[in-house]
């Protein structure tokens, strides 16, 4: 029987998935010789039970919605340090993010048994106007600089950033996200739009989804009748914020809020759609952006430096922050045959490059050469 355990620490901040939750389920799937024990939420587990993660779990808080993260984070981190995990060499502690719920107690079982190896994913560096994740981030980038024996990032630029910031070079590799490229192909097609444009991700204010409203609003202006789809959920006083904000705009009429759906549904949501709308600030790969092309999606989207290297073609860039601009984009699109049908034929060449399948195996060959 197999001793050998791979000990994952899994924040799941809201019932979506993001990128780090993504790959950790591709990697769990295809962990045969480890004994899995995945350290989440109650919807963590819910997650992983659904894409088909069997392991052990161990529950550090039941929530169902978010009404206070830095609280619920604190439980988190608490619950986690005082589990019972026994640990040995031979070992993976994995981090899927750096969230200080993923990263405090991977550290702290780390010292107490060094034989052990840490695995640590980061996906961006979070800016300086976010203060409080800002600072947190640099909490959590200590123990993994000093600490953690593989870093890996999911675009060049970061493996840059975290060298210049200190980090050892010879523990930061690359390896980009993927999608289920089978999965998509496999998706029943829709000749009638529904919607003219869709966003999937998470509602915070991080995502732009405040900008979307200012964006949205000078496109009605110039066609009434265009309809937004909004697909995500997030802290419940953002989303009252976010509606309110919809309703003093008079955009209930066109900004259509579908919160949380499953894939089959959310995909099919984005298959009835015209164009991905992603007015994201901060993105490390741009996880919904490969799911969007995925579904068929030409995407507008501000003008990310990442975006040059993940997605340099089948995607309008805009300029950060000019809104008038971003919705000269949409309309372009949406009115430009010909421009459309270019960034859809290069979708298709886009795409080919991400695929779980060799995501996934590239990481477990990384983690594996720890030993």
């Amino acid at each position: 029987m197999n001793n050998k355990k791979f000990i994952a620490f899994m924040n799941a901040y809201t019932q979506g998935i993001s990128g780090g939750d993504a790959c950790f389920i591709e990697i769990a799937k295809r962990l045969n010789n480890y004994n899995k024990i995945i350290v989440t939420s109650f919807l963590g587990k819910k997650l992983c039970e659904t894409k088909g993660v069997t392991a052990t779990y161990l529950i550090t808080t039941r929530e169902q919605q978010f009404n206070n993260v830095i609280f619920t984070y604190i439980k988190r981190i608490l619950k986690a340090l005082f589990l019972k995990i026994d640990i040995s060499k031979g070992d993976i502690l994995y981090s899927t993010s750096d969230f200080l719920p993923d990263v405090i107690p991977a550290f702290v079982r780390k010292i107490s048994k060094k034989e052990v190896k840490w695995v640590q994913k980061v996906f961006h560096l979070i800016p300086s106007n976010r203060i409080i994740p800002y600072y947190a981030q640099k909490i959590s980038f200590f123990f993994v600089k000093h600490f953690a024996d593989l870093i890996i990032v999911d675009n060049k630029n970061l493996k840059r950033e975290l060298i210049s910031k200190g980090f050892p070079e010879r523990k930061v590799v690359v390896n980009y996200l993927g999608i289920n490229l089978k999965y998509f192909q496999k998706l029943p097609q829709f000749s009638k739009k529904v919607y003219d444009g869709v966003f999937l991700g998470r509602l915070h204010p991080s995502k732009g989804i405040f900008d979307l409203i200012k964006i949205w609003k000078i496109v009605v202006k110039y066609n009434p009748k265009l309809k937004l789809a909004i697909i995500g959920s997030g802290d419940v006083k953002i989303i009252e914020k976010f509606k309110n904000e919809i309703q003093k705009k008079r955009l209930q009429d066109n900004i259509i809020l579908l919160g949380f759906l499953e894939d089959d549904e959310a995909f099919s949501v984005l298959k009835k759609s015209k164009i991905f709308v992603f007015p994201s600030h901060e993105e490390g790969f741009g996880l919904a952006v490969a799911e969007a092309m995925a579904c068929g999606l030409p995407v507008v989207a501000w003008d990310l430096p990442v975006f040059k290297e993940i997605f340099p073609k089948g995607m309008l860039r805009v300029p950060i922050s000019n809104v008038e601009k971003f919705a000269e984009a949409i309309l372009k699109l949406i009115e430009n045959e010909n421009l459309y049908r270019k960034l859809t034929t290069e979708i298709e060449e886009i795409i080919r490059h991400f695929d779980w399948d060799a995501v996934a195996e590239r990481e477990l060959s990384l983690i594996e050469s720890l030993f």
